[in-house]
């Protein structure tokens, strides 16, 4: 039997004493408040909590592309020891929402983060850019190289098989390049181009993209500075993304018999123009058809200049190769039909038409179109970060974003039966920031969430181009620019704001 407070002297019960726990309970004397229900929880605890539901859900870009971007991918690879404002998964969120906003600069990537925190009940960080900076400088590389490599399997996995032509695998490859800061790290790797004055140009980074032509993502950019061949960045491309049963579509400067036999040794096919240097003879080789011979190509006696192998690797190539060259019409830049002369490894004529093949070469110039999408549309012409490590990554975000937007396309046009070709990619990117504020208030409301997503899909199949057969249009730009004088020496020696020892009163700045 337990006694009451008064045979205790109205302090602690015997049973509150037996058990070490002050009495608190008005009604039930000889029981604490301790043995039944939840403790009061430190702030440091649902500081925590909060700072867990923002990165699992709180965030709603994370929420719009949850299917796409798997955040258990992005804990995976977290370097993150310690809580703090910029932990990795959220500099990551925010450096794509900075990369998918035209010329979205570090102060509006924090201003968004100030406003997530907010709403999840957590300390809104400074508007000082330099926390941010730093945590996205040390963001791991391997972490968005995992989320693009999980987006082009997804790519690949949505694509039905019905969209390759006669089951291979089209792949268009081609160089570009994008302009860095003009900073010491950046010059060190990627120099200025040739006959450009100190302090009046910019790091041009050359780039070699592969693009598949089903459903045009992008497998990787290759990296280098403008003094090396474009074929080196084939190099990296061909042994990690090309293999049997693909066929690569490119242009003349491909057609060489040192990256034709590559692609034959790894079970690859070729399509291409003829290299201006190889004259073609249509008197000479095996008649397949009136436009069609099937001729053999023979091995050069030494390497061309530059090229990547030496004098035993080129001995090993084989001493010839069959080639199909296949003549046929198509527009010039002017939009005149002239005759071309395209080069294919495909020498089954039956299984692959001259006029399919030729077709297919005309494709290779979406590649630029898909390029002038992840540039010009989503600005990677013109980097922003000032050190090699983050140039990488910030390439890197814009094929994460590219490709994100290609996969959604593909999910979109397939749901509602629309062409995923025919689709804008600069009217996809506008309907998903339009839709974003869908997703602001859907944390632990899956139908809303499922309801939300199938009307961003909608929105999505909304956006067709009219298809335009046979347009050509010239690249001309009606509106002149500006009349600003060009830099022709380095900033400094430029004096055109002098500093006055007693400079004019600005009244206004007094009053406020």
């Amino acid at each position: 039997m337990v006694r009451n407070s008064e045979e205790n002297g109205g302090g602690e019960s015997g049973l509150g004493r037996w058990i070490g726990v002050k009495n608190t309970t008005p009604f039930l004397t000889g029981f604490s408040t301790l043995l039944s229900g939840s403790c009061k929880r430190s702030t440091q605890a649902i500081l925590s909590e909060a700072r867990r539901d923002l990165l699992h859900g709180g965030i709603d870009l994370q929420r719009q592309f949850r299917n796409e971007i798997d955040p258990a991918l992005l804990e995976e690879f977290s370097s993150t020891e310690r809580v703090r404002d910029y932990p990795d998964p959220l500099v990551f969120w925010a450096f794509l929402f900075q990369v998918s906003h035209d010329g979205s600069s570090c102060a509006n990537a924090v201003s968004q983060v100030q406003q997530w925190a907010k709403r999840a009940g957590l300390p809104v960080p400074s508007a000082n850019t330099g926390a941010y900076c730093t945590a996205r400088s040390g963001l791991p590389e391997e972490m968005l190289r995992a989320v693009h490599r999980s987006l082009c399997r997804q790519l690949d996995a949505n694509l039905p098989e019905k969209m390759r032509w006669r089951g291979l695998r089209p792949l268009a490859e081609d160089g570009s390049s994008a302009q860095a800061p003009d900073t010491d790290a950046n010059r060190a790797v990627w120099p200025y181009p040739a006959g450009q004055s100190e302090g009046c140009g910019m790091p041009v980074v050359r780039l070699g993209g592969l693009v598949d032509l089903s459903h045009g993502g992008l497998h990787d950019f290759a990296h280098s500075d403008l003094d090396t061949s474009e074929l080196r960045a084939h190099e990296k491309l061909q042994n990690d993304y090309i293999g049997k049963g693909d066929v690569l579509i490119a242009d003349r400067l491909y057609s060489g018999y040192e990256v034709i036999a590559g692609l034959l040794g790894k079970g690859a096919h070729f399509i291409g123009r003829v290299h201006q240097a190889r004259k073609v003879d249509f008197r000479r080789g095996r008649r397949v058809g009136p436009d069609e011979r099937i001729v053999a190509w023979k091995k050069p006696r030494q390497a061309p200049k530059g090229s990547r192998f030496g004098p035993e690797a080129w001995e090993a190539l084989p001493d010839t190769l069959e080639v199909r060259i296949i003549r046929c019409q198509g527009p010039d830049r002017e939009g005149k039909n002239r005759v071309r002369y395209v080069v294919t490894t495909l020498l089954d004529a039956e299984a692959y038409p001259s006029e399919e093949v030729a077709s297919l070469y005309l494709h290779r110039w979406e590649i630029e179109v898909r390029f002038r999408d992840i540039k010009t549309i989503l600005g990677m012409e013109l980097l922003r970060t000032k050190s090699p490590e983050m140039v990488r990554k910030e390439i890197l975000m814009h094929m994460i974003f590219y490709n994100l937007i290609r996969l959604l396309m593909l999910k979109a046009g397939s749901t509602h039966h629309v062409n995923h070709r025919r689709l804008s990619f600069r009217g996809v990117q506008q309907a998903l920031h339009a839709c974003r504020s869908g997703f602001a208030d859907l944390g632990g409301r899956p139908e809303k969430w499922k309801q939300a997503t199938a009307q961003m899909w909608e929105r999505i199949a909304e956006r067709i181009v009219i298809e335009r057969p046979g347009r050509n249009e010239p690249r001309r730009v009606k509106r002149r620019p500006k009349c600003t004088r060009w830099m022709q020496k380095p900033r400094h020696e430029y004096f055109e704001h002098f500093r006055s020892e007693d400079p004019p009163t600005k009244i206004l700045d007094d009053l406020a």
